[in-house]
């Protein structure tokens, strides 16, 4: 296959020719491109040399181009402009966050509060997975990723947010009515053993913590409910805690790749993150005092 011509000639040589011909001189040609009039002269130069025809023709002080260079202006000017175009859309492009998040966070903590996100920071578009999988964030391009547990996971910096909390609760207007079922989470009823004269004696079991929310809002009994996941419902009265708050020994962390460098979009989210997470805390503060 023959070599592509485009490559034994300058092309920002070629760019310059475009631009003395459309502009009309070497002087103007050089102010668009930020150059110096003798580099884009020793640039048209070095073009010239490439081509067996003069392109440029010079009458007194000024050039024009030749009727070889006219037509090939005229067949540069189309690529350039596209070229323009493209580095002008692909500077204006909006950024996309993709963010990872531990599946109970994600929908009962983050998606109520990513709204004011996206209004403090319209050129960002999010993209949320929620799982409680453990996602690679180089192999499934994730930007950062809030995970719970006890940290330390390698490849990835992970900045600690706040301490997991469990308490008892019940939905708001179930309160009066007698013992509810407990409801446990399967291979985790140990960790009633701190609440022994709370709810029962029948027991619901469902799979993990983020049923165990949905099946405290139902009203279907009392269960061991993340306070941090759970803070908004607190908050508005719909359930209510009604034993002693404990401390799983993990923490929700915000986790960056450590070969990648964090873009604008993830900085500008981990500001936005860690004053939420702060205002959350100081809410579950009082929560915790009235316990």
């Amino acid at each position: 296959m023959a070599a592509r011509a485009s490559l034994s000639v300058s092309l920002n040589g070629l760019r310059a020719f475009e631009a003395v011909v459309r502009l009309g001189s070497v002087g103007a040609a050089a102010r668009e491109l930020g150059l110096t009039l003798s580099a884009v002269s020793h640039q048209l130069q070095t073009l010239g040399a490439g081509f067996p025809a003069p392109l440029l023709e010079r009458h007194g002080r000024h050039v024009r181009p030749s009727a070889a260079g006219q037509a090939l202006a005229r067949q540069l000017a189309v690529p350039f402009a596209s070229i323009d175009r493209a580095v002008a859309e692909a500077r204006a492009a909006r950024s996309v966050l993709t963010i990872s998040a531990h599946d109970s966070l994600a929908a009962h903590w983050l998606l109520p509060r990513i709204g004011q996100f996206a209004a403090q920071c319209p050129d960002v578009d999010v993209r949320l997975a929620a799982t409680a999988r453990l996602v690679d964030l180089d192999r499934e391009m994730v930007d950062c990723a809030l995970r719970l547990g006890p940290g330390g996971w390698p490849g990835v910096t992970a900045q600690r947010l706040l301490a997991q909390t469990i308490a008892p609760a019940i939905r708001a207007d179930r309160l009066v009515h007698g013992a509810w079922p407990r409801i446990v989470q399967q291979g985790k009823a140990d960790e009633w053993e701190d609440w022994p004269g709370l709810g029962g004696p029948a027991q619901m079991s469902v799979p993990n913590r983020d049923l165990t929310i949905s099946a405290v809002l139902a009203g279907s009994g009392m269960g061991l409910v993340d306070l941090l996941v759970t803070a908004d419902q607190i908050g508005t009265g719909a359930i209510v805690p009604v034993g002693a708050v404990r401390a799983t020994g993990w923490h929700y962390h915000l986790v960056l790749p450590n070969g990648r460098r964090p873009g604008p979009a993830v900085r500008l989210f981990r500001d936005w993150l860690l004053a939420e997470v702060e205002a959350t805390r100081l809410r579950l503060e009082a929560v915790n005092a009235g316990l």
